[in-house]
């Protein structure tokens, strides 16, 4: 039998970690939660598993959360899930059957459908739904270590496998929960637009919310989930708008 790792990332993730580490005790060999300081019944939660490890890290970006999670994992074959992700009974027999699979790929990609407040929807910014993600892979083969900082992929593999079964990803259940997460991804996208050095200029400001506006409300078939659709749009919008500003901030005070 092939043995797997799995972890979590987590901060004030109690909503859904229930659920989650339900379906990952039923099929991991170990299974961890790196948590970056939640206050929380994050902890609570995990240690009444007696097979789940509970490590603290801070957090920098989430390239570098996942490179650590992996160097933490026991097995080559690690699993991982977000903690708004909740797989489907099929997803856990599919699972079981990869590892007592003979042959193994490098990675292996499953479907997932995205939800905002509490729909399913077309897409949700950078993503078109349902998408195809990976969730496990060998970490001795692939790995985020060239990865961006954020809207992080493994890269390095050759051979790609499926888990059968279904992911369903809750996002933005709230608009406080988007506002959040608008307003931390873009600080972490802002370095990444640093990092690969990016040309970063009043144009960009103005122009490319606008076309990611239209990208992801009519290419994207954003109108076609109502409201949400706006709010998906004025989301793509608002994450690129910010990123730029907030990156040429960051090369405006270090001249």
């Amino acid at each position: 039998m092939n043995r797997i790792s799995a972890y979590i990332l987590t901060h004030n993730s109690e909503k859904y970690l229930s659920r989650i580490l339900d379906a990952l005790t039923s099929v991991a060999d170990e299974v961890l939660v790196i948590d970056s300081g939640s206050i929380d019944n994050t902890e609570k939660i995990s240690r009444n598993y007696p097979n789940v490890r509970f490590i603290f890290h801070k957090f920098e970006n989430f390239r570098d959360q996942r490179i650590f999670a992996e160097s933490e994992c026991a097995n080559s074959m690690v699993l991982f899930l977000d903690s708004d992700e909740i797989p489907d009974s099929s997803f856990i027999k599919s699972i079981h059957n990869i590892k007592n699979s003979a042959r193994l790929f490098d990675v292996y990609r499953v479907t997932r459908n995205w939800k905002v407040l509490g729909k399913t929807v077309h897409c949700i910014y950078p993503v078109s739904s349902p998408d195809n993600p990976i969730r496990l892979y060998n970490k001795n083969v692939a790995s985020f270590k060239d990865s961006q900082l954020i809207h992080e992929t493994q890269t390095g593999y050759s051979t790609i496998g499926r888990i059968n079964g279904r992911i369903e990803h809750y996002t933005f259940e709230t608009r406080g929960e988007l506002n959040k997460k608008l307003e931390d991804y873009t600080t972490i996208a802002a370095q990444d637009l640093i990092i690969k050095k990016k040309q970063i200029n009043f144009v960009k400001i103005l122009i490319n919310p606008i076309a990611a506006f239209i990208k992801w409300y009519f290419s994207k078939d954003g109108y076609k989930d109502g409201i949400r659709g706006i709010i998906i749009a004025k989301y793509a919008y608002d994450y690129t708008r910010l990123k730029y500003v907030k990156a040429w901030h960051i090369l405006k005070q270090d001249k």
